[in-house]
């Protein structure tokens, strides 16, 4: 199955001497920009990374960053100085001045937490080794919300589940998930919508918990997850297998077809094909070509290309369009 899309650590953490975020001043922000980046500097990483500061990057620059999950939504809504320290392969990703000072992400494809998790611990580590970070005896990682405090950890997992949509049965799943301590939000995690069946699954709880007893946890629920998943597609499947097959046809032919399709449109329909392909329906196809199309026809990532000669959403649509049809047929 198709299910697991993509996996993620992310680590946040303060320095001692300086006020969280929501209390600094454009000074202090440029202080802990300063540090971060001289410490990452310094280290065996420092030929993989680049930093982009938000007050040289332009807004578009930026929407595109958060199309990939490189940055956060709330990262774009800040006033203060930030930078993002990324890698080149783009699977490292550091903001400096969201929430807290520091968030490390680490992405990995597929089911590797664990292996997200050795990076971003490493990066802790290098950065501990030169920066005073806050930590209590008692508390752990002090963090600007309560909530990320412990280990200020938060691995999720981006799972793709038509079947539970379809059903009606992700508001179950929602009450499921709150009583393990996780949550189950949209793809672009708290206060988004999910769009096309892809949701984000991660942990709640970090305060009074290891690191190992998260992972254990969002692993073992994303597994359980798509057993449910996948029972619940066979039986969908099995008892409207016609129907099925016309859904998953007829989005294919959409994307293949149209002259002009929308974001959500895109969303919906891909996430119907990869059904397609998950069913064997549709075997011309890969998931990561799918993917690849899907994520980089979302706006910004578009007007990025330099292909758009006009900013009317109509223009993209029609773009993004021909980008599935290149790319699918």
């Amino acid at each position: 199955m198709t299910n697991y899309q993509s996996g993620r650590v992310r680590l946040a953490r303060n320095l001692k001497s300086i006020p969280f975020p929501s209390r600094m001043n454009a000074d202090m922000a440029h202080e802990v920009i300063d540090k971060v980046w001289c410490a990452l500097s310094a280290s065996a990483l420092k030929d993989t990374l680049k930093i982009i500061y938000s007050e040289e990057c332009d807004k578009i620059s930026l929407m595109a960053l958060s199309e990939k999950h490189l940055i956060s939504p709330d990262f774009l809504k800040g006033t203060l100085p930030r930078a993002v320290i990324i890698s080149q392969d783009e699977k490292i990703s550091i903001m400096i001045n969201e929430e807290d000072h520091i968030r490390i992400q680490v992405f990995a494809d597929g089911n590797s937490l664990d292996k997200a998790y050795d990076t971003a611990d490493k990066i802790d580590n290098l950065l501990a080794e030169k920066l005073d970070i806050a930590f209590h005896e008692k508390f752990g990682y002090l963090t600007a919300c309560p909530t990320n405090a412990g280990t200020g950890m938060r691995a999720s997992f981006m799972l793709h589940l038509p079947a539970l949509t379809m059903s009606n049965s992700i508001s179950s799943v929602l009450t499921w998930a709150n009583k393990l301590g996780l949550a189950v939000r949209g793809i672009y995690g708290e206060g988004s919508k999910a769009k096309g069946a892809f949701y984000q699954l991660s942990n709640q709880i970090t305060l009074g918990a290891t690191e190992k007893d998260i992972l254990g946890r969002v692993n073992l629920a994303a597994e359980e997850l798509l057993k449910k998943e996948e029972m619940v597609r066979n039986t969908l499947f099995e008892n409207n297998r016609v129907r099925m097959t016309d859904r998953c046809m007829r989005s294919y032919g959409i994307l293949t077809n149209s002259y002009a399709l929308s974001s959500e449109e895109a969303f919906s329909f891909s996430s119907d094909v990869l059904l397609g392909i998950s069913l064997g329906i549709i075997n011309n196809v890969t998931p990561e070509k799918l993917s690849e199309t899907l994520f980089t026809t979302l706006p910004a990532s578009l007007a990025q290309t330099g292909a758009l000669t006009d900013s009317d959403p109509t223009s993209r649509d029609v773009l993004r369009a021909q980008k599935f049809r290149e790319n699918l047929k």
